[in-house]
């Protein structure tokens, strides 16, 4: 049963993320987005056990999967993409820029590791139970403000979690190509505890990250997990992805977790599972496409607090 649970929702995010790109396509959805296809095992098993009261969370441009996998809203996801009033945050954040409860993003390249921390050091302060778990794509690792911040996060112990999703490209560009040594290095410099995981198994993924949550817990120091991954998808929904690897690809199209995991469940019931969330997804993005337009008199509400 924790298997179907598993292949239930990352079928609906990988799904979710079709269907942006297909209303993309037709003109409905504007600006841009990035999509998680491909990396929905990170975040479908690291999340699984999250508690939004007391735990924060804080993601990047490649927020979606994290964001369905915490609520499996995805009308509130549609609307607030397509700029209705029935989106997330009333259409105002639009595909980068969401916040529910005690998840936040923001478009900027590791723009949420600073703010990860300072939450952090505030709840260690405050002595309030609780972790704050950080996702960071690789690119994120060559910006300045993203190493200061795990140099602080060292500095004050705060219990912080970050989660690297290396899906081997920053944008376009290979990982290889763009950064020296390794990223291991770079966060055992810092003296804060490294662990290297491939994202395919999503019961190995988060009997380890439990693990990991306890250990944080416990000693208020921060942790670091990279995962090794890859987006199936390009970087943005104008990307033809020209730039792939194609051994590297080919290994990962065979390995991919949602595939995998559907081959060790009955059929019937995978399409049955399908066959549900391909209904779902559909009459939530014609709800939000039919949906009001926010008013313009409304346009500070919920801007500041």
């Amino acid at each position: 049963m924790i298997l179907e649970n598993f292949y239930k929702k990352m079928y609906l995010l990988r799904k979710t993320e079709e269907t942006i790109e297909k209303y993309f396509e037709k003109g409905v959805m504007r600006g841009t987005t990035h999509g998680y296809i491909g990396q929905e095992v990170i975040a479908v098993a690291v999340l699984k056990d999250i508690n939004l009261e007391k735990d924060y969370i804080t993601s990047g441009h490649r927020c979606h999967g994290h964001y369905l996998a915490l609520t499996e809203d995805v009308l509130g996801l549609a609307g607030e993409i397509m700029g209705k009033n029935s989106g997330i945050i009333y259409g105002k954040g639009a595909s980068q820029h969401i916040q529910y409860k005690n998840f936040y993003t923001n478009g900027i390249t590791g723009g949420m590791i600073p703010i990860a921390v300072g939450i952090a050091l505030s709840k260690k302060i405050k002595k309030e139970k609780g972790l704050v778990i950080s996702f960071l794509g690789d690119g994120a690792m060559n910006e300045g403000y993203v190493l200061e911040s795990f140099n602080l996060a060292k500095i004050y112990n705060t219990p912080n979690i970050f989660i690297l999703e290396n899906n081997h490209y920053s944008m376009s560009t290979d990982t290889s190509k763009y950064t020296s040594g390794t990223f291991e290095d770079r966060i055992k410099s810092f003296g804060i505890y490294y662990k290297k995981i491939k994202a395919l198994d999503p019961i190995e993924i988060n009997k380890c990250f439990n693990e990991i949550y306890n250990f944080v817990s416990k000693n208020q120091e921060p942790y670091f997990i990279e995962f090794e991954t890859f987006r199936f998808c390009g970087h943005s929904k104008s990307d033809k992805k020209e730039y792939f690897d194609k051994n590297l690809e080919d290994f990962w199209l065979i390995n991919d977790p949602l595939k995998v995991i559907s081959k060790k469940l009955d059929p019937k019931a995978v399409n049955k599972i399908n066959e549900e969330i391909d209904k779902k997804i559909d009459s939530d993005f014609i709800k939000a496409l039919n949906s009001d337009d926010p008013n313009p008199s409304e346009v500070l509400k919920n801007v500041f607090r």
